[in-house]
């Protein structure tokens, strides 16, 4: 554990949003060596597992939803010096998951063959599909339960173990990918069936190193088993607070669905240049999610003790830093944005299409910066609800606004790019209305109805 409550707090959002970069960073390289080595297998192998992740995208909106809630309690209790609220809150959320991801992959595992079949009409590609199945959806009921501790000892103060754990299963699972579908060092090449063990496997080491790790005397989380099954106490307060962070995840998706359907007249180049441009443009800002992650966090920590002041600095603070982020970011994607799109396709036209994407969607960092540090810090308070109204409402900006103008005659898809700038204001302009109504009156955000803030030490 970390007291976030003493201390610089640029200091602290340096370090912590440097750790949750890396986490990032991590996460998106495995994600490239997943593709390149199954590009090696083929087009059958790439379409079947980038398929396959669909459906399991819905299963992980589980992780917000509790990793969120139980996070921010967690971090209030922790400034408040609560270690027994910390505790019972962490095991009567870590029990949930555990319970919930068994139960979803249990059956999502027995039904394997009919989701196989409902993402294409293709028998090969089905049974692929299927077979990986077999070894992913139970590393996902491993992986659920694991992103949710790390997360939760992130909202302690300790960022290091939840980054030792992330680079550990990409170090692992990088490993342990090709070995086993190219059978290398004697071992049966399984194909894409190999990538599901492999994912099976990087988790469930990492699982037990995290368990190990909670095991010593020291630790400040204790496993308390018996707690999991007790009737709860506290996981209704979670999932107040983490039900709206889930559900933004999603109305996220049905935004990107939205766009993507939007573009299906214009063919593959301008769809491809989308994907392209939306991938650069989410790497690009891992930076400033990273920042926000810290923001909540320390956020949480100075929320819980009572001190409104620096959690106002916090605020400041991080508003600060994205400021800084928010020039070069523009900086790279108005001037680099056909070299951007170059290393993704060796299309002249998507590339052309994809720069054009990023050129526009580029006027959308300043207040997508702007609304991230603030639903940031809302978010630390305990209030998820806000972030949550003004992602709806970006959504029915962008779907009205785009759907709108695709029934104009000589509708192009800059319409759209333009459409979600537009949304993005707006959703900006909410975020600075609800920064007023929680700081305006008396200088501090109000608790959660979820929680009852402990006074200050």
């Amino acid at each position: 554990m970390r007291d976030l409550t003493e201390g610089p707090i640029g200091r602290h959002l340096l370090r912590m949003s440097g750790v949750l970069l890396l986490n990032a960073l991590a996460g998106t390289v495995f994600s490239l060596i997943n593709i390149y080595w199954l590009g090696r297998l083929g087009v059958t192998a790439q379409a079947a597992v980038t398929l396959a992740a669909m459906p399991i995208m819905l299963v992980l909106v589980l992780l917000p939803v509790i990793s969120m809630g139980a996070g921010v309690l967690i971090a209030h209790a922790v400034g408040a010096k609560d270690r027994d609220r910390v505790n019972r809150i962490f095991n009567e959320a870590f029990g949930a998951s555990l319970i919930v991801s068994a139960l979803v992959a249990l059956l999502a595992w027995s039904s394997r063959d009919t989701f196989s079949h409902l993402m294409t009409g293709d028998a090969a590609t089905a049974a692929v599909i299927a077979a990986y199945y077999a070894w992913f959806i139970p590393s996902v009921a491993v992986q659920i339960p694991m992103l949710i501790l790390a997360g939760i000892l992130e909202f302690t103060g300790n960022v290091r173990a939840g980054a030792i754990a992330q680079t550990g299963t990409v170090a692992l699972g990088a490993l342990l990918t090709p070995m086993l579908m190219f059978g290398w060092l004697g071992l049966p090449a399984m194909g894409v069936d190999g990538a599901g063990l492999a994912a099976l496997l990087s988790c469930s080491v990492t699982m037990l190193g995290l368990l190990a790790y909670l095991a010593r005397r020291n630790a400040y989380l204790r496993m308390r088993p018996a707690t999991w099954l007790a009737r709860p106490r506290e996981l209704g307060a979670v999932l107040r607070i983490g039900v709206p962070a889930g559900i933004g995840s999603a109305v996220v998706a049905v935004s990107l669905l939205t766009v993507g359907l939007l573009l299906r007249p214009f063919g593959a180049v301008e769809q491809a240049a989308f994907g392209i441009g939306q991938r650069a443009f989410q790497a690009g800002l891992m930076p400033v999610t990273a920042l926000a992650g810290a923001v909540c966090i320390v956020v949480g920590q100075n929320h819980g003790a009572g001190l409104p002041g620096r959690v106002r600095e916090a605020l400041r603070t991080g508003l600060l830093f994205a400021a800084v982020l928010v020039p070069l970011l523009l900086v790279v994607f108005e001037t680099f944005a056909p070299w951007i799109g170059s290393r993704f396709s060796d299309d002249a036209a998507v590339v052309a299409a994809g720069a054009v994407f990023m050129r526009i969607t580029a006027l959308d960092l300043l207040p997508l910066c702007f609304g991230s540090m603030v639903f940031a810090v809302l978010s630390g308070t305990g209030n998820t609800r806000a972030g949550f109204v003004a992602q709806v409402a970006h959504m029915a900006s962008l779907v009205s606004l785009a759907g709108g103008l695709s029934l104009l005659p000589g509708f192009r898809p800059v319409w759209i790019w333009g459409a979600m700038v537009c949304a993005g204001l707006a959703q900006a302009a909410m975020a600075g209305w609800f920064l007023h109504r929680a700081f305006g009156r008396r200088g501090v955000p109000e608790a959660s109805s979820a929680e009852t803030v402990p006074a200050a030490r």
